[in-house]
């Protein structure tokens, strides 16, 4: 439905069930992403997720993301969650396929989704959570032009160890 140069951002599907749940059960994807307890998901846990994010949702806006070239599903991203009222979203992404990770499809994802939620959501700013250790998120936002705009120090407690949470963020593009 909304594309880049690399990608398509497309709605979530039933065939997406599996690979999502998939993603969902490994942990060094999962390690990145979430600042919970790692903890196993069922296929009706994946469901129920899914069932979350549709076109009737309020809340979350959730996105396949699909490689143009073979259309196959690589992850998912969205604006996980949306201030109405300021104008205020937050987005996360996903790339779970292994061979297009680092590759710049994480970039095209974000790139194509600050334009939707500009443009067609009409925020006036757009933030990023992001775990210190998780060093190619860090470099996809600040190639989409977020810049850093303060830390959580020893905020997410994972494998052993206290990490920050760098908090980015990108403002809408000034029209001249």
């Amino acid at each position: 439905m909304y594309e880049g140069q690399w990608v398509r951002l497309r709605a979530m599907d039933n065939s997406d069930l599996m690979k999502l749940q998939e993603y969902s059960n490994d942990f060094r994807i999962m390690r990145s992403a979430s600042g919970g307890i790692l903890y196993p998901s069922t296929v009706d846990d994946a469901a129920r997720s899914m069932q979350k994010n549709t076109s009737f949702t309020s809340g979350e806006y959730q996105f396949a993301v699909e490689a143009k070239t073979n259309r196959i599903l690589i992850g998912q991203c969205g604006f996980i969650h949306v201030n109405w009222k300021n104008r205020t979203g937050e987005i996360a992404i996903l790339i779970g396929e292994k061979d297009y990770q680092n590759k710049g499809y994480g970039t095209d994802a974000v790139q194509v989704l600050c334009s939707f939620g500009f443009n067609e959501m009409n925020l006036r700013k757009i933030k990023a959570t992001v775990f210190d250790f998780n060093t190619p998120a860090l470099r996809c936002y600040e190639k989409c032009g977020f810049r850093k705009e303060g830390s959580l120090k020893q905020e997410i407690y994972r494998e052993g160890a206290y990490h920050d949470v760098i908090q980015l963020c990108l403002f809408r593009p000034t029209e001249e």
